[in-house]
């Protein structure tokens, strides 16, 4: 087996010999095929105690805090009305509210898991 080029690192016998403008030991610029280094990742700016699970908990909070609100109105209008047509309006608000808390639970759970992993990707490493 012949012996590696003398600026070829000892421990790559098999790479090529870097180009002829590189100082001894590293070349100046990448052996062809090669690529460079992955260009820098930035992330929107969000304090540290916030994540993504932080901000869907958040949201998910705001849907069940309206949907409760929106269940008190439903309620209050259909004891402070006689119309005939309250009922239909008392349940279509709770209909609502149902929607909006169920969506908000799910939400507030999701961002919950999202946080915790997160969390635990971040031990990790």
């Amino acid at each position: 087996m012949p012996d590696p080029p003398s600026q070829a690192p000892m421990n790559y016998p098999n790479a090529p010999p870097p180009p002829e403008n590189a100082p001894a030991g590293y070349p100046a610029q990448p052996y062809p095929g090669w690529q460079g280094p992955p260009p820098q990742q930035y992330r929107p700016m969000l304090p540290a105690w916030l994540s993504f699970g932080g901000i869907l908990v958040l949201v998910g909070g705001v849907l069940v805090l309206v949907g409760f609100l929106v269940g008190a109105i439903g309620n209050s209008t259909f004891a402070s009305s006689g119309a005939t047509n309250a009922t239909q309006t008392y349940f279509n608000t709770m209909a609502i509210f149902d929607a909006l808390v169920g969506i908000g639970i799910f939400l507030a759970f999701l961002g919950w898991l999202f946080h915790q992993m997160s969390r635990h990707h971040q031990m990790g490493h």
